[in-house]
């Protein structure tokens, strides 16, 4: 195996010698190495296969920007959830969950809290992932020395929720796909625009729709009394707005209600970043 190029210290695009190509870990195995290297199988801890292109470009793109722990924390999470839940689980899951984790703490570190509103129907009606998500915290403070809150624990289990493909929620993943398809190309034809999947905003943005269309489903949409934020919001973006009402519009006949004006400024703010350039 031949290294490709250096993601980090500890992250390596390589090609294995039947020429697939690969994300390889390993503590400091990007030190002193170069394209054209010979990986040494010593200096090898997990060697990662994608199956797709955009998961493959997408993580590539995402280990340039943040630390490689919460790589190694994600496959350490993903890999002890597969063993609990005994599912099969979407590989989208290491892009999201890594950016998720990397997220969270920046966040916790700036004392920046966001309140996870299903913190009490996560801990109910998803109970193997809510234990899993608590694992998770004690990883993280174990391996980071960052004691994050229960909210986040719901928040990772959330991911593992939305990251199981079972037959017997075939029906609501066809649902979900569908949803997905017609919001991305409502917001293509309003802005005249092709969004870019290899984007790090686009990945963060389908995995808040994810989660969007998830509560939508299940009627649980977010929301909060508080409606200045949400019209401060609206009053720096209009453009966004107008965009946002349309897609309030199709939910409304597609769903039969309407939603809140905490999930329609949540909307605005990724929007916003998805088709901003540059």
């Amino acid at each position: 195996m031949k290294v490709i190029k250096i993601l980090n210290s500890s992250v390596v695009l390589a090609k294995r010698d039947d020429q697939k190509e690969v994300i390889v870990l390993g503590k400091g195995i990007g030190y002193n190495s170069k394209a054209g290297d010979k990986i040494r199988e010593s200096d090898i801890e997990k060697i990662y296969v994608p199956q797709s292109d955009d998961i493959f470009a997408n993580l590539s793109k995402l280990m340039k920007e943040i630390p490689e722990d919460y790589l190694f924390l994600a496959d350490e999470i993903i890999t002890f959830a597969k063993g609990r839940l005994n599912k099969p689980l979407s590989e989208h899951l290491y892009v999201a969950l890594t950016d998720h984790l990397h997220m969270a703490v920046k966040r916790f570190k700036v004392n920046m809290t966001i309140q996870n509103r299903l913190l009490w129907e996560v801990k109910k009606f998803y109970p193997f992932e809510f234990s899993i998500g608590e694992y998770a915290l004690g990883l993280i403070e174990q391996r980071l020395g960052v004691a994050l809150p229960e909210e986040e624990a719901a928040n990772i289990a959330f991911h593992l929720v939305n990251a199981q493909q079972t037959e017997d929620n075939m029906s609501q993943v066809i649902l979900m796909t569908d949803t997905y398809k017609d919001i991305l190309q409502m917001i293509k034809q309003y802005f005249d625009i092709e969004l870019e999947p290899q984007s790090i905003n686009y990945s963060r943005f389908m995995t808040h729709l994810q989660f969007f269309i998830q509560r939508l489903t299940e009627n649980k949409m977010l929301d909060s009394d508080d409606h200045a934020l949400a019209d401060q919001i609206v009053g720096m973006y209009p453009e966004v707005n107008k965009c946002v009402l349309k897609i309030k519009q199709y939910i409304e006949e597609k769903f039969g209600y309407s939603i809140s004006d905490e999930e329609k400024m949540y909307l605005i703010l990724h929007i916003k970043r998805v088709v901003s350039r540059g």
